[in-house]
Order: C-alpha cells, then sequence, then structure tokens
C-alpha cells in the first residue's frame, strides 16, 4: 500500500522536532514530559536533566531530581538497548517484562568474561532482593562489600554487571542519592504497583513512533534493541495507531494526531534553534543520525568512549556541538559551530543557555568558534 503523505527529509527532521517536544510544543511537568518523550536518555547526569528540562516550561533541575529522588514519578533504570534511562514509574515493570530478559541476555558473554556462572546470577537475585529488603536501599560499594561477604562474585566490574543484570530482571531500580552516590533499591518497595496496557508490545510501538515520528521500522529496532521479529510483532500490533508516510521514497511512520497537525507545524516557524544537553534522544533515538551533516561533522558528535557531546539545532539540522567546563562562577561553554551563525541564530542561542542557566541554577557564559575542517 503506497503512502498518501510525502514528506522531504527537512519536512521530517521538523516534525520530529515537535514530536520531541522541541519547538513551540513544551511538555507540562516531569513525568508528562518523560511520557512523551518516550524516555530520557539518564547514562549522564547533565543529559537526564536536560533531556527534560529542554522539552518543558518553567521547570528547573531541582524538581527533575525531586521529581525522581522524592516524589518517585518518574524511575532511572536500564532499560532500551540495556542503557539506563528516565520514565515513568508506573511503566517501568510492564517495560521490563518486555524488554528485560533480551537486553540482560545481550551481556552473557561479558558475564562469562567476568568469571560469573548461571549459579552465580542465580544466587545474587535471591540474595540482593532479600539484602535491599532488609537494608536497602544501599549504594553500590555497600552492595559490593555485601556479595563479598556472601561469597559472591564482587572482584573488578563483577558488582556493577550484576546490579544491571538484576535492575533489568526486575528486581531492583536505582533509588534516592546519598552523599552524591546513586541508590539502590527494591522496584516493589520502591514504586506501586501499576496496571500494564493491555498490549504492551503495541504500547511501545506507540511510544516509540508517537514521540520520534515519522521514523522507520528500522529506526524503532535500535531504539527498542529488541531482536527484528520482535520489533515487527511490536510495530504489527501498533498500525492501528499509526499513519504511514512516505519520506523522500522512504516508508516511516507516525500517530495519527501527528500526521493531523503536518500542515500545522510545517506552516509554523521556521529556522529555530535549539540547543540539546548530551545524549539527547533526537540525537540518540534513531539508527542513523541524519542531520544533515557530511561524515566528517557528523562525527564530532562522538567524543570517545561511548560520549556524546551536547548538540546545537536548527529545524533538526546539526549546526555546532557544545562543551563545558565548571568554574567557580557556574559554567564555561564553548559553542563549536560548523556554518557561521546569522544574528538572529545567535540571539536565539543566548537565550538558549540564559534559560539552561535557569533551569540549572547556575551562570553560563558561552562563546563560538568556527570548525576549521567546516
Amino acid at each position: 500500500m503506497t503512502a498518501e503523505i510525502t514528506l522531504t527529509r527537512r519536512d521530517a527532521h521538523r516534525l520530529r522536532l515537535h514530536a520531541q517536544q522541541l519547538d513551540a510544543q513544551r511538555g507540562d511537568g516531569v513525568p508528562g514530559t518523560v511520557r512523551a518523550a518516550a524516555a530520557i536518555q539518564a547514562q549522564d547526569r547533565l543529559g537526564e536533566q536536560l533531556g527534560v528540562g529542554v522539552r518543558a516550561v518553567g521547570l528547573t533541575a531541582a524538581q527533575v531530581d525531586h521529581a525522581r529522588q522524592v516524589e518517585r514519578s518518574v524511575v532511572r533504570n536500564w532499560l532500551m538497548r540495556g542503557t539506563l534511562h528516565l520514565v515513568p514509574s508506573e511503566d517501568l515493570r510492564w517495560m521490563l517484562d518486555l524488554l528485560g530478559e533480551a537486553m540482560d541476555a545481550k551481556a552473557l558473554k561479558r558475564r562469562a568474561d567476568l568469571g560469573i556462572s548461571d549459579d552465580d546470577q542465580s544466587k545474587v537475585l535471591t540474595f540482593l532482593r532479600e539484602e535491599l529488603a532488609t537494608n536497602g536501599p544501599m549504594i553500590r560499594a555497600e552492595i559490593g562489600d555485601a556479595f563479598r561477604s556472601a561469597g559472591l562474585p564482587s572482584d573488578g566490574q563483577a558488582t556493577a554487571h550484576l546490579l544491571r543484570s538484576t535492575s533489568l530482571l526486575g528486581v531492583s531500580c536505582f533509588g534516592p542519592e546519598r552523599d552524591g552516590d546513586t541508590t539502590h533499591v527494591l522496584i516493589d518497595d520502591w514504586l506501586p504497583q501499576a496496571d500494564p496496557p493491555p498490549d504492551p508490545a503495541a504500547e511501545l510501538a506507540r511510544r516509540y513512533f508517537r514521540a520520534y515520528g515519522p521514523a522507520t521500522q528500522s529506526d524503532f529496532r535500535w531504539w527498542s534493541g529488541l531482536p527484528a521479529a520482535d520489533t515487527r510483532r511490536c510495530l504489527q500490533a501498533a498500525l492501528d495507531n499509526l499513519t504511514e508516510v512516505d519520506v523522500d521514497g522512504q516508508p516511516m511512520w507516525m500517530s495519527h494526531d501527528g500526521a493531523d497537525r503536518i500542515g500545522e507545524v510545517l506552516d509554523g516557524p521556521q529556522n529555530v534553534l535549539r540547543a540539546l544537553g548530551p545524549f539527547d534522544p533526537y540525537i540518540v533515538g534513531y539508527a542513523r543520525r541524519d542531520l544533515e551533516v557530511p561524515d566528517h561533522l557528523l562525527k564530532r558528535v562522538n567524543a570517545g568512549g561511548g560520549m556524546l557531546r551536547p548538540c546545537v539545532l536548527v529545524d533538526g539540522r546539526l549546526v555546532a556541538t557544545w562543551d563545558r567546563r565548571r568554574r567557580a562562577r557556574g559554567l564555561t561553554v564553548r559553542v563549536l559551530c560548523f556554518e557561521e551563525l546569522s544574528d538572529d541564530a545567535q540571539a536565539q542561542l543566548e537565550a538558549e543557555f540564559s534559560e539552561m542557566g535557569r533551569f540549572l541554577d547556575t551562570e553560563i557564559n558561552w562563546s563560538l568558534e568556527l570548525e576549521t575542517s567546516a
């Protein structure tokens, strides 16, 4: 069946910004913003905070932390692709039921390399459930000491690996911070029970395409980390709630609501600049980072060691990366541009960093440099 709606690649970028709450449409509150984004990458503290902050109006980083550590309306855990995400608390259990075993299985070789047997793994699941029920919340060092005392693997990266595994298999999640250290808690102690959606597979696909559409099945497979057969099953289950579109000859899907608003979004403001934090979902959430720049500039997003730099976009097109250094009086930010920014773009960038400073409750001094290889 041929899609009735045809779009250009640039149209798709603007629609994705809208779906990701990165244009004039912004989220309201921490859990609602996180839900509308499908999930927020959370392996980096600043990235987790800004992932919410750039998508909402009037929030602060302190409110994001409060929602996770005190209100418990959002929770941090390993999920899609086996990486850390922030999700609404009521969604954690059904997402783990759908994703957890598949993501944990991807680490079997690493587990063997660490000398952790299947028997060790089984014992840890039982032991940690009992230990956290008695002594939680616990920081990783305390859990490692408890493993060691019980004769369980704890040397090197064993404790970290096992905590990731117990989290993916539905035993533990991240709890409140204690003196700057993150703690781990029992999911059943930390979060109330919540009813799962009638069809979790369909719901995961609906969440993704609502937040990232227009997107491909390959994009959904990349984001979720599920095997190809499982992503096809999820997509098929959600098709009644999705609209197929043609983007430069490539079939993609988006939510019905998103499709209904195509004209409104494309007729809206253009040349909108946004400054995003590290590991932003807009950068991470697609199989291919289609950001309209040459490959040698696209590589500037990768900081090495699995780190992704903060970025600056104009209508979804990558125009710069930025880095920061903490000073006695706030942050010093250097913006490395791939092209000359217009006066209007620079004014928008000033507004972005001003708002970011308010959100983080810190002073931000920024400067521009032009990438010499651009």
